[in-house]
């Protein structure tokens, strides 16, 4: 297994305040990575060759569109291609960014925009449409994700609001996560359609075939991209003190994520009910189970003292 798809988390702030953001402070303001930050990263991901694409998130990254632009300008020694995670904002100042989209429209392969309910409240949908109308000029390929309550805005509301704009952007929905800030929402209603007895639950990088590795704003490295991974323990190391290659190997060696990425979350299910220990038996999604069993050290610990696997690490 080697990662293909290296994140880059540019900064922890955001200009909106969504109600459900995964940063589980509940600020989304904090460190942006420094020119200096950035060259020991990027030269990192020259180094692991196995890099194919970097995507910019946040936080909001299109605050620093120099620092976006120093990434992409970076000498890889081979071709990169880049994503945008952005809720769009920048499009009310169209023309500000029309030279940023064509001068990259052959590295960006997809800008991912983020809009629901949450963003709504911060995001006018004619700024996402304006660069939708750029990108559609300049061939650069877009979508449109929206997380979803129960009791609220629907993904056919979204749909509607975009109009015609539906038909030129990639659309997906998916459930809030039960992470973050989004556990601090008193009444909402959660919509959970996995089933921990029933379902088999697969950790979502393997199952896409997607390896995807998250450098976040303090230079640590996660071994994904989950909204959740952010509130576990399962910080695999940090670019200040370690090389990324060193790192992946690790994470290649560590019998926990090699559990879940072959066995997915079965294995440890099955523990579980066997020794009574509770556990939630309806999701949102996958990464929850990882949040729930990874979110502090007292599942480590318990495989540890009964010797699940007689070592954490094959």
């Amino acid at each position: 297994m080697e990662y293909n798809h290296i994140a880059i988390l540019l900064t922890e702030n955001c200009n909106a305040r969504c109600k459900m953001c995964c940063d589980s402070r509940g600020e989304v303001c904090g460190h942006t990575l420094t020119i200096e930050e950035l060259d020991v990263i990027l030269k990192q991901i020259k180094e692991y060759s196995f890099a194919e694409t970097v995507g910019l998130t946040g936080g909001e990254p299109m605050l620093y569109p120099a620092l976006c632009e120093y990434i992409m300008n970076y000498d890889y020694g081979r071709e990169m291609k880049f994503t945008i995670k952005t809720n769009g904002f920048w499009g009310n100042n169209i023309e500000k960014f029309r030279d940023f989209l064509q001068k990259y429209s052959q590295k960006i392969s997809k800008i991912s925009f983020s809009y629901d309910e949450f963003h709504k409240e911060f995001i006018n949908i004619n700024s996402i449409k304006n660069i939708i109308d750029l990108c559609v000029q300049y061939k650069i390929k877009t979508d449109v994700v929206g997380c979803f309550f129960m009791n609220g805005m629907q993904p056919g509301d979204v749909l509607n609001e975009f109009g015609i704009y539906a038909y030129l952007t990639d659309f997906f929905y998916q459930p809030v996560i039960e992470t973050g800030s989004a556990k601090k929402i008193e009444g909402a209603e959660f919509v959970k359609v996995f089933d921990s007895q029933k379902d088999e639950l697969r950790c979502l990088v393997t199952a896409r075939q997607e390896y995807s590795l998250l450098i976040n704003a303090h230079m640590d490295v996660y071994p994904c991209c989950s909204q959740c991974i952010e509130n576990t323990i399962l910080k695999v190391g940090n670019l200040r003190e370690e090389e990324l290659k060193d790192i992946v190997e690790d994470i290649k060696c560590n019998k926990i994520f090699y559990t879940i990425f072959t066995q997915g979350f079965t294995p440890f299910i099955k523990y579980m009910n066997e020794n009574d220990i509770p556990y939630p038996k309806s999701l949102a999604s996958h990464c929850e189970m990882c949040e729930y069993l990874f979110s502090t050290e007292w599942f480590l610990d318990i495989l540890e003292k009964e010797n699940f696997g007689d070592s954490l690490y094959i």
